[in-house]
């Protein structure tokens, strides 16, 4: 195997890589079910997802799955805007007082 497609493969292979991703996309799904049934908040719910959903992506950031399946801009807005999305949405869930 060449030094450069070493290095574009975190996980072994894209499809492994792209099954990783999302496996731990079910699992922040079922983790934000979770949250809703246990503190019947739904923002939290999303929030706890999306925090999750984030993760999941940025795991295998440096896999070469983004570029194999065409799907670069899933790897940017993992990067540079969903972070700061996640952050307002803390940001919005600690202003408001969550209703009981």
């Amino acid at each position: 195997m060449s030094k450069n497609k070493m290095e574009s493969l975190f996980w072994g292979s894209s499809s492994v890589d792209l099954k990783i991703t999302l496996f731990l996309l079910s699992v922040s799904l079922v983790v934000s079910l979770i949250v809703l049934v246990a503190a019947r908040r739904k923002f939290l719910a999303v929030v706890t997802f999306s925090i999750l959903g984030n993760i999941s992506f940025l795991l295998n950031i440096g896999s070469g799955m983004f570029r194999v399946y065409h799907i670069l801009w899933l790897k940017y807005f993992s990067v540079f805007l969903w972070p700061i999305l996640n952050i307002l949405l803390i940001i919005h869930y600690a202003r408001t007082k969550p209703k009981k």
